[in-house]
C-alpha cells in the first residue's frame, strides 16, 4: 500500500476555498433574490441551488481527504459510516444520512486510491468509469431503477437540500467515491490536488446544468474521469514514464502540483 502526500497547510487552504465559494455563491443567490433579479422559479435559479448542494457536498468530501493516512482503518470508518447511514434512513433524518453516505462513499474511494498500485491503473479505472456510467445511466441498472420509481435509488443517491426550497437534488453515492478516489490519487502521486478538486467539483455542476437545460439524466463520471485528465495531464504522463516496467508501482520524485 502506497504513501500518501499529505500537507495539512494545502488541506486546509482546500477547505477554506470551498468554504468560501459556497459562502460567496449563497450571498449572491440570496441577493439576487432579495432584489427580484432573479425568478424564484426560474431555471437559473434552481441550477445556482443545486450547484450549492453539489459544491458542498464536494467541499465536506474533499475536507476530508486527511483520512487517507489512515490507510486500511479506512474501511473500519467506511463500515460505520455506512451504518450510521442506514439507521438515518431509517428513522427518516435526512441530514444525518446525507453527512454519513458523504463520508462513507469518500472514505472507500479513498481506500480504492490506496490499492492503485500504478498510473496504468489510475488511467484504465479513468477510461473504463465513462464507458461504464453511460452504460448503467441509459441502459443498465441506473436506467431501471429510476424507471421502477421503486425504493433503491433512495439507498444509492445523497439527498443535497436545495437552497431556498423545501426540495432536495440527488447525487449518486458512486459520483463522490471516484471523486474522493481521484483526490486520494492527487495526494498518492503529488498531482494537483486543489486544482483538481475544484474542477471535478466543477464536472458535477456542469453535468447538473445539461441535465436541467435537456430535461434529461445526465451521467456525472464521464466528464468527471475527462477533467482529472485534463487537469493532471501532463504529471499523469511523467509519473507513467516513471514506472518502468515491474515497478510501475513506484513513482518518481516529479515536482509536485499547485
Amino acid at each position: 500500500m502506497r504513501t500518501p502526500s499529505i500537507n495539512l497547510g494545502a488541506e486546509l487552504r482546500a477547505a477554506l476555498t470551498f468554504a468560501g465559494i459556497i459562502a460567496a455563491l449563497g450571498a449572491a443567490l440570496t441577493a439576487l433574490l432579495a432584489t427580484g433579479t432573479l425568478g424564484a422559479d426560474s431555471d437559473t435559479r434552481l441550477m445556482v441551488s443545486f450547484a450549492l448542494g453539489l459544491i458542498a457536498a464536494c467541499g465536506l468530501s474533499s475536507s476530508l481527504a486527511f483520512l487517507i493516512n489512515l490507510r486500511h482503518r479506512l474501511l473500519l470508518l467506511t463500515l460505520s459510516s455506512g451504518l450510521i447511514a442506514t439507521g438515518a434512513f431509517t428513522l427518516g433524518w435526512t441530514h444525518v444520512e446525507t453527512v454519513a453516505k458523504i463520508v462513507f462513499a469518500t472514505t472507500a474511494g479513498l481506500w480504492l486510491a490506496l490499492m492503485l498500485t500504478s498510473i496504468s491503473q489510475v488511467l484504465l479505472i479513468s477510461a473504463l468509469i465513462i464507458f461504464v456510467d453511460f452504460w448503467s445511466v441509459f441502459l443498465g441498472p441506473t436506467k431501471k431503477m429510476v424507471e421502477s420509481g421503486g425504493p433503491w435509488i433512495d439507498y444509492f443517491t445523497i439527498s443535497l437540500p436545495v437552497f431556498g426550497a423545501n426540495a432536495v437534488s440527488r447525487l449518486g453515492v458512486s459520483d463522490i467515491v471516484f471523486f474522493s478516489l481521484f483526490v486520494g490519487c492527487t495526494l498518492i502521486w503529488r498531482l494537483r490536488r486543489l486544482t483538481a478538486a475544484l474542477v471535478l467539483a466543477a464536472s458535477f455542476v456542469a453535468t447538473m446544468i445539461a441535465g436541467v437545460t435537456l430535461g434529461i439524466g445526465v451521467p456525472a463520471l464521464p466528464l468527471l474521469s475527462v477533467a482529472f485528465l485534463l487537469v493532471n495531464g501532463d504529471l499523469l504522463y511523467r509519473r507513467f514514464l516513471e514506472e518502468p516496467g515491474e515497478n510501475r508501482g513506484r513513482h518518481g520524485d516529479g515536482g509536485r502540483g499547485s
